[in-house]
């Protein structure tokens, strides 16, 4: 009796595994160009757009499937964009995938109408607004003239280069090789003369002055644009 029922246990069938379920490489680029077009707002309508890189089928557990895109961060637009997509079912992410895109965005952009030196005063320059694809941009762009104020080219600029803040640099209280206004304290005695400054500085800052007459340059600390103080 034991025998014959050992014998049966044996061989009743076990129970079916769950069947899984698809996850369409298709829906999941779909949650990511979502997520693009949405972070492109208005852009997207005459952005370009194509994926680069495309995940494969995802087998899962069954249940409620759902897709979530990550928001994406740092420069925005850029050339090339991975977005992330969780898999989630009944609540539970269980896998992810990236969709890579391709993007070009463009828009009506400020433009160096000329060549400038390095160390053009912005106000000097000649800007002209140009199509830019500003995803392709190396940088930040300058959406407005008035971004610059005060500040001046730190490398040579070309003619028909996009304008981008990372060209430019403020200008210093005293640069170097300025002419430079020197005061100078003993007592209850003030002196004014001038010197050269040997380097560039900011207000409150000590540079080396050589003033006019003297062989080796003194410590003077920078009061205001063009003025100096020796440091005693």
């Amino acid at each position: 009796m034991l025998l014959a029922a050992a014998v049966l246990s044996a061989a009743a069938p076990m129970p079916a595994a769950p069947a899984r379920q698809r996850v369409a490489a298709a829906d999941i680029v779909a949650a990511a160009r979502a997520r693009v077009d949405a972070q492109l707002g208005a852009d997207a309508a005459g952005a370009g757009i194509s994926v680069i890189g495309t995940p494969e089928d995802i087998l899962v557990a069954p249940g409620k499937l759902a897709l979530k895109a990550h928001a994406l961060s740092g420069r925005w637009p850029r050339a090339r964009a991975g977005v992330p997509v969780d898999v989630s079912v009944d609540g539970r992410v269980v896998r992810s995938a990236t969709v890579w895109f391709a993007l070009s965005v463009h828009r009506q952009e400020l433009a160096y109408a000329q060549d400038a030196a390095v160390g053009t005063a912005s106000e000097q320059l000649k800007l002209t607004p140009q199509d830019e694809d500003v995803a392709a941009a190396s940088g930040q762009l300058v959406l407005d003239a008035k971004e610059l104020q005060g500040l001046r080219l730190r490398h040579p600029a070309q003619a028909g280069a996009p304008v981008l803040r990372t060209d430019f640099e403020a200008v210093p209280a005293v640069d170097r090789k300025q002419r430079v206004v020197v005061l100078a304290a003993y007592g209850v005695i003030r002196l004014q003369t001038h010197g050269v400054a040997a380097r560039q500085g900011g207000t409150g800052e000590v540079i080396p002055v050589l003033v006019d007459g003297a062989e080796t340059p003194v410590s003077a600390r920078v009061t205001d644009k063009g003025v100096v103080e020796v440091v005693q």
